[in-house]
């Protein structure tokens, strides 16, 4: 008899592949519960909201956010794809900026976009208020991550991490961006 599968936890052998259990990488397979399958479904849910934003922007003729959140949707992807196929997380930029340029663009919004961090209010609009949205889940994914990867003692997803952080930074760049209609200049 040829074994297909193999328990992750438990080292136990399976021809078919039980119903309660998904893979964690090839044919290792891991109950759907496990830590790490509840963070890619929560990564997957994230681009699909991200898609629906996306969506809501194009129907309004707001193309430079919809181009934005299309930057925001393929870092989850890379993030996705990192985390599955268990390889170190590039460099990521975004809107012509790195990571980096971003988190301090988001810490000195007075002097980037001419306002005053803005406290979310109903009457930003639908569009303002779906990229808040977006950042309070990005930050929720980022507080997931952490659970997934340090829960074991170790740091070997502090990639994951940290790219989460500066992604929640980026979708705060998107929000201040569309309330103050500045465009920043992209660094070098």
């Amino acid at each position: 008899m040829q074994y297909l599968y193999t328990d992750e936890k438990t080292g136990e052998f399976y021809t078919d592949k039980p119903e309660y259990m998904t893979h964690l990488r090839a044919n290792i397979l891991v109950s759907k519960a496990h830590a790490r399958i509840r963070f890619r479904g929560r990564l997957d849910s994230l681009e699909a909201e991200v898609l629906e934003v996306q969506v809501l922007a194009a129907e309004r003729g707001e193309t430079e956010l919809r181009d934005g959140l299309g930057e925001v949707l393929q870092c989850l992807r890379e993030i996705m794809s990192a985390e599955v196929n268990e390889r170190p997380l590039g460099t990521l930029r975004l809107f012509g900026l790195s990571t980096d340029e971003i988190h301090a663009q988001t810490h000195n919004v007075q002097a980037v976009f001419g306002m005053a961090h803005p406290v979310p209010d109903y009457t930003m609009g639908i569009l303002a208020l779906r990229l808040n949205t977006l950042r309070a889940r990005v930050r929720e994914l980022e507080l997931s991550a952490v659970r997934t990867f340090r829960a074991r003692g170790s740091a070997d997803r502090d990639d994951i991490i940290t790219a989460l952080n500066r992604l929640s930074s980026a979708v705060y760049w998107l929000f201040c961006r569309h309330l103050s209609g500045k465009n920043p200049p992209a660094q070098t």
